[in-house]
């Protein structure tokens, strides 16, 4: 399946072309990339949502898109494990901020950001584990709609008790929106994101998928100190 987005930033505002194809992944990688931009300090914003302890002595910081498979898998075979040996036990916290990639992921992050604490982790969950249930093809050129993307989150949104007419009102409202365009400027322009899974931890860039064992090593250093 080879579709594209129109994904741009003008003036600021990230502007969606007028086909929404499938997932155009820039960069995706699914292995872990050290990024070339050293350690930096990483300012915490009223508006993130945080999973995990205020004063949890690490921070990892994720820049995801809603329709990357690499995220997706790193929800399901990571983010359980880590939560519960790190984030349950006071160690980290983990900070989740929008990076969409595709018309998609924007509209699906702007219906999450309707919820909030652990509704709001539950639904990107729900949304990662069934990412292919709800970013499908509905007509026969193999092209999606805004409808055919509304149709899937809405059927998402029923499990978080959410109505077809407050999917449609989340996805098109524009502080929701805001919030997803502000994320993904400034991953770009501040912390040199350019593709998903980013993680910053503790303020280090990492890009790519990482395994499990491979970010216990990293974490375990931060936490001991």
């Amino acid at each position: 399946m080879n579709k594209q987005y129109t994904y741009a930033a003008v003036a600021g505002v990230l502007i969606i072309g007028s086909g929404l194809g499938a997932y155009a992944y820039f960069g995706g990688s699914a292995s872990p990339i050290a990024l070339v931009t050293g350690s930096q300090n990483v300012e915490i914003k009223p508006t993130d949502m945080v999973h995990g302890a205020a004063n949890a002595p690490v921070t990892i910081i994720e820049y995801a898109s809603m329709t990357c498979p690499h995220c997706a898998a790193f929800q399901k075979d990571v983010i359980p494990k880590l939560n519960k040996d790190y984030v349950d036990t006071g160690k980290v916290k983990v900070i989740f901020r929008e990076y969409p990639l595709d018309g998609a992921a924007r509209m699906a992050s702007a219906v999450a950001r309707c919820l909030s604490g652990d509704q709001y982790f539950s639904f990107i969950d729900l949304l990662f584990k069934n990412q292919m249930n709800w970013i499908k093809d509905f007509d026969n050129n193999g092209q999606l709609t805004k409808e055919d993307i509304l149709e899937g989150l809405s059927q998402m949104g029923r499990f978080a008790g959410l109505s077809r007419e407050k999917v449609q009102s989340c996805a098109e409202d524009p502080k929701n929106l805001a919030l997803v365009d502000a994320n993904w400027m400034e991953g770009q322009t501040k912390y040199n994101v350019n593709s998903t899974p980013t993680f910053l931890i503790n303020g280090t860039p990492h890009a790519g998928e990482i395994p499990y064992e491979e970010l216990q090593k990293i974490l375990d250093p931060l936490v001991k100190k």
